[in-house]
């Protein structure tokens, strides 16, 4: 077969998605912790508790700890928080009893039993640190900017059924616009990457075999974010596509697309709303032997749900949407439907874990024409924020940083009008 072993780790994306809110619920959960049984619960049901005095009931509560700046005292329910409520002093990673409670009136939060729907899928949920929060985002720093660094796999109709696998940097940099930014609340955002794949040549190109290809994107443009007023928010950038040795033909197409996004954050926890790409540059190339070939970028449009798995933590997209349905080739559309997943997990307060990936379906049946029609990008990596900026309190993330990530192969899918 012609998909390498990289095309196979598409599953990477989920697990960065569900192992950092896994791994929260673990922090919060002593190796102390004991088993009880709860009263008035058929069966008697199994729950985890931690450990408290015979005489005292309670609900479970997370640590409050000690600078700690994403969880507030206001947010510590359950923690002791004086020396009147429990009779000793506040320890901050204390789990404390709270009175006034039974066993059997309480939540069934931790169930033995496996996971409930709602902590695989949480569209109407949040995590007790993203308690009473607004979607708002936070207001500093005013300017910040993240350099990353990652593999990256990707491939198109342009590759005739082949893979291109390598290595992308950038940065995207984030600016509010003086007192513009304080009357209307947009910002500006201006970032660039480079990726060099096929390192050791390939076997597929007219030419220019022994040759690596370089690829470049470029991606400007304005955007808005929730705050106080509104919980909508909005951005338009204009990508630029550069390319060296792309496709088969081993050509250099210069494309353009404009990319838009709308949204609305029903609460600190999650935003819904719509994105798109719609081209505004192709590019022709007589090639030799075939004549006159022609790239653009295809239109695009989806429905995303953006998910903040807690306070200072993860953040996740999935998106589910169509392509265009004519394509340069004439005969029908080029796919039938697009899934793009990513997250970005905070491994530190300067580093956090991205990846990202994006499927589109051919609509050709299985065969021939499905192995060239089928476009995917895999891309996984580090991004350094040198303002020791990478974490936000919210869905709405911080009000001056990048809305959108600087474009790539998912983002800005090609079309071509031949192949071989």
């Amino acid at each position: 077969m012609r998909i390498s072993w990289s095309s196979k780790l598409a599953w990477l994306p989920l697990l960065a998605a569900t192992l950092p809110a896994a791994a929260a619920r673990a922090e919060s959960r002593p190796s102390n912790w004991r088993i009880v049984q709860t009263a008035g619960t058929a069966e008697d049901s199994a729950r985890i508790f931690p450990p408290v005095d015979d005489d005292e009931s309670f609900i479970p509560a997370r640590p409050l700890n000690e600078g700690d700046p994403f969880r507030t005292a206001e947010q510590g329910a359950g923690l002791r928080t004086s020396p009147d409520e429990t009779g000793s002093d506040p320890q901050p990673d204390d789990f404390a009893p709270v009175t006034g409670q039974s066993e059997s009136s309480q939540p069934d939060l931790y169930p033995i039993a496996g996971l409930t729907v709602a902590d695989v899928i949480p569209f109407f949920q949040f995590d007790d640190t993203l308690q009473g929060l607004n979607p708002v985002a936070d207001p500093q720093p005013a300017w910040g900017y993240t350099v990353f660094v990652g593999y990256d796999a990707w491939r198109g109709v342009s590759d005739g059924g082949w893979e291109n696998n390598g290595l992308h940097t950038g940065a995207n940099f984030g600016t509010r616009l003086g007192d513009f930014s304080d009357w209307t609340g947009i910002g500006m955002q201006i970032g660039a990457s480079i990726g060099i794949f096929d390192w050791a040549g390939t076997d597929y190109r007219l030419t220019k075999n022994n040759i690596a290809e370089t690829q470049g994107f470029i991606t400007y443009g304005f955007f808005r974010k929730p705050d106080e007023k509104s919980s909508w928010s909005a951005a338009i950038v204009h990508d630029w596509m550069l390319n060296s040795n792309f496709g088969v033909f081993a050509e250099n197409p210069l494309l353009s697309q404009l990319r838009m996004q709308l949204g609305y954050a029903t609460s600190a926890s999650n935003e819904f709303g719509v994105w798109g790409a719609l081209r505004t540059g192709t590019d022709s190339r007589n090639v030799t032997g075939y004549g006159s070939t022609t790239w653009r970028s295809v239109d695009q449009i989806s429905a995303y749900w953006h998910h903040k798995w807690f306070r200072g933590g993860p953040d996740t997209s999935i998106s589910a949407g169509i392509p265009e349905q004519n394509r340069l080739a004439g005969g029908g559309s080029l796919g039938d439907y697009l899934i793009t997943l990513t997250a970005n997990a905070p491994l530190s307060d300067a580093v956090t874990l991205y990846t990202t990936v994006t499927y589109m379906h051919q609509s050709a049946s299985l065969g021939v024409g499905g192995a060239d029609d089928e476009a995917w990008n895999f891309s996984i990596g580090i991004s350094l924020y040198p303002r020791r900026n990478a974490r936000s309190n919210t869905v709405a993330g911080q009000r001056w940083m990048p809305s959108l990530p600087v474009a790539n192969n998912g983002s800005f899918l090609v079309d071509t009008s031949r192949n071989f």
